[in-house]
């Protein structure tokens, strides 16, 4: 069975910041950005299962700023800056002209600054419940649902856990297992001072802030049709950037779509998205690499 257990992280220097990441398997390089006050545990949970069953994928797993075990220095306090932090992350750990990005929730919002700054070097990009706020920073939210309700699964909650039984659809004592391992404690640790900054200035500026060319590598765009925290709708507006991408909206699913609400429609939807990769790097010239090349990071 595949091993999901974050390892001990490898540390990548990026304009001062110690950038913590774990690097897994050989192949197309993939980077993976994590949530708003998460990390890349929940991250490994949810996707490498997937990845690896597939194989020939190297999936670099990267705490940004502010959360996991990267800190925040105190000039860090807006989505530009981020962006930057990220993007010299990419040029430091994967080596190569194009690789495949992933976001999630906040971590969409981030990929998709990339994916508009960098478009040549995109083979394909995962927006997975991207959070997609309009320019006056606005979001077209669902309202809270609670589809099946069984408030015995949440008997014992800790005070910083009571918010998941308004954001789970369906109650399940599984689920709320999955987020106590994987998420709970990477929230305990997200530097919140460093949050408020940086959510007085979360949009972007300049070409990550505006729809950018097409991205003709195939693409996959997952949504929770009760997603109650950044909602659904704003991302159909993203398909005309996306002509290859399956566009997925979930019944019975809120922001915890993935590995927590409905993990099997989650993973074969992105196991299919790797196959269309894997088919269109087949019809690429053979000089086209987009092969990762070994980078060691110092050990934290």
């Amino acid at each position: 069975m595949h091993d999901a257990a974050p390892t001990r992280p490898s540390v990548v220097d990026v304009q001062g910041i110690p950038v913590a990441c774990e690097v897994r398997g050989e192949g197309v390089p993939v980077v993976l950005v994590h949530g708003w006050s998460d990390d890349r545990r929940y991250m490994i949970a949810d996707l490498d299962p997937v990845f690896a069953d597939d194989g020939g994928w190297r999936r670099v797993y990267l705490d940004l700023p502010g959360h996991g075990a990267t800190p925040a220095p105190s000039w860090l306090s807006t989505q530009d800056q981020m962006l930057g932090v990220v993007a010299g992350f990419i040029d430091a750990i994967v080596q190569t002209d194009r690789f495949v990005i992933v976001g999630s929730s906040y971590g969409g919002h981030v990929a998709l600054g990339i994916v508009r700054s960098m478009p040549d070097r995109i083979l394909g990009a995962g927006l997975l419940v991207p959070d997609l706020p309009g320019s006056d920073g606005s979001r077209q939210l669902e309202e809270a649902v609670v589809l099946h309700e069984d408030r015995s699964v949440f008997a014992a909650l800790a005070p910083d856990e009571e918010w998941i039984p308004r954001n789970l659809v369906v109650h399940e004592r599984r689920m709320l297992d999955e987020i106590r391992e994987h998420e709970v404690p990477a929230m305990r640790v997200a530097d919140r001072a460093f949050l408020e900054r940086l959510e007085a200035h979360y949009l972007p500026t300049g070409v990550a802030g505006r729809p950018g060319p097409a991205i003709t590598g195939p693409s996959l765009i997952v949504t929770g049709r009760q997603d109650s925290v950044v909602g659904f709708r704003a991302a159909w507006a993203l398909l005309d950037e996306f002509p290859r991408a399956t566009f997925a909206v979930a019944d019975m699913a809120g922001h915890w779509l993935g590995r927590v609400e409905r993990p099997g429609l989650f993973r074969a939807l992105v196991a299919d998205w790797l196959q269309r990769m894997r088919m269109e790097s087949s019809r690429r010239p053979a000089g086209d690499s987009v092969q990762g090349r070994d980078v060691k990071g110092s050990e934290e």
